[in-house]
């Protein structure tokens, strides 16, 4: 039997993160756009449990999902620092996830001078540890958490198969927070340089988990996508709404904007891609818990088109004043846009998935180090 509804617990949860979304981000999205996610905020978003607690793949979009129709940026902001714990948690063997997998992680991957394969940091032999040296672009609280799970390429190693990854907690000598990045959208995220500079980690902090360490950090990316697709479903979600709204309440030649055969037509193209990406984002999550991540990949893909269209429509339903800030939907244009490149590109789940349709090996691959994902 097939079934389309949610769990009792999941119910629960849903409406609890609907809630605080709805009384806590969306009221105050130009505020926190403006001056990023105050630590009352965060406090409270602490409160709910929903970011420390650990929960299954399904339970999670729908937490993303609610979380990012209440605003798409602080939904990062929030959930980043506690999804670097959980990469932790991925990445580590057992030892090391009871001391290293808590508190708040920023994830160092990208770079803003990469090579194609690999990373431009270095990590170096040092006696009973490492010394690492580069720098990390778009990291999500970097510098202002209380671990840091960088990424580095082994000296004398290339390519994937020679990455490594390190856990450096705050304060350690030569770690430092760099600029803070203006962003196109997203503004409440909070991306920082990083700079690294002969930092020291002992070899304990280099997370050596079980089974090859490439296989891990590509079944990460997988949960990243997911989550993503999850928050574009929730953006996609909120653009319709407020257009679905805008529309019946603004009149012309004495009958609603939305009963005109050209608007109603794009509202119901909106809501199709809303449902679609949804159900999609839901069906994957289930399979990927239970081992299988094949239909990730066209989720993730789906997901990034979908709310692009629905956001643009938005933009366009609503006319000039869709592009004037009085209004939120350039907003969700702004942001739709940014998560469609981060975790990772719509491109990196387009080839995976037409390997799956032409019969090669399933795999999202490792994006290149020029992008930063939000791990989840």
């Amino acid at each position: 039997m097939i079934s389309f509804g949610l769990e009792e617990d999941q119910q629960i949860i849903q409406e609890t993160v609907r809630k605080f979304a709805g009384e806590e981000l969306r009221p105050k999205m130009r505020e926190l756009e403006r001056s990023g996610v105050p630590d009352a905020l965060r406090r409270r978003f602490d409160e709910t449990g929903l970011g420390l607690e650990e929960v299954d793949l399904p339970t999670a979009v729908l937490v993303h999902e609610e979380l990012a129709f209440g605003d798409p940026g602080a939904a990062v902001a929030l959930s980043a620092p506690y999804d670097g714990a959980r990469a932790i948690a991925i990445l580590a063997d057992d030892s090391q996830k009871d001391r290293l997998a808590n508190g708040t992680v920023a994830v160092c991957w990208s770079e803003r001078k990469a090579p194609l394969e690999g990373f431009s940091t270095v990590a170096r032999r040092v006696g009973g540890g490492w010394a690492l040296t580069g720098r990390k672009a778009f990291v999500v609280g970097g510098g202002h958490v209380d671990r840091h799970l960088v990424f580095a390429q082994l000296e004398g190693a290339e390519g994937w198969d020679g990455i490594g990854a390190f856990v450096v907690d705050k304060g350690s000598p030569g770690l430092k927070a760099g600029e803070k990045h203006a962003l196109l959208g997203l503004e409440a995220v909070g991306a920082y340089e990083v700079h690294l500079e002969g930092c020291v980690v002992e070899d304990v902090n280099r997370l050596t988990g079980t089974g090859e360490f490439h296989e891990r950090v590509e079944r990460l990316f997988a949960r990243t996508m997911l989550v993503n697709a999850a928050r574009q479903v929730g953006l996609a979600r909120a653009a319709y709404e407020f257009a679905l709204q805008y529309t019946q309440e603004r009149k012309a030649f004495g009958k609603p904007v939305a009963h005109f055969q050209s608007i109603a037509f794009t509202l119901a193209d909106m809501a199709m891609d809303v449902e679609a990406a949804r159900w999609m984002v839901w069906r994957a999550a289930t399979q990927l818990d239970k081992g299988s991540w094949a239909s990730t990949v066209a989720a993730a893909a789906h997901a990034n088109e979908a709310a692009w269209r629905v956001a643009d429509n938005g933009v366009q339903l609503l006319g000039g004043a869709g592009y004037v800030r009085d209004y939120p939907v350039e907003k969700w244009l702004r942001d739709t846009k940014a998560l469609a490149l981060f975790a990772p590109p719509s491109e990196i789940a387009e080839l995976a998935l037409a390997g799956v349709e032409l019969g090669q090996p399933v795999s999202t691959g490792l994006p290149s180090s020029a992008i930063q994902p939000f791990f989840t």
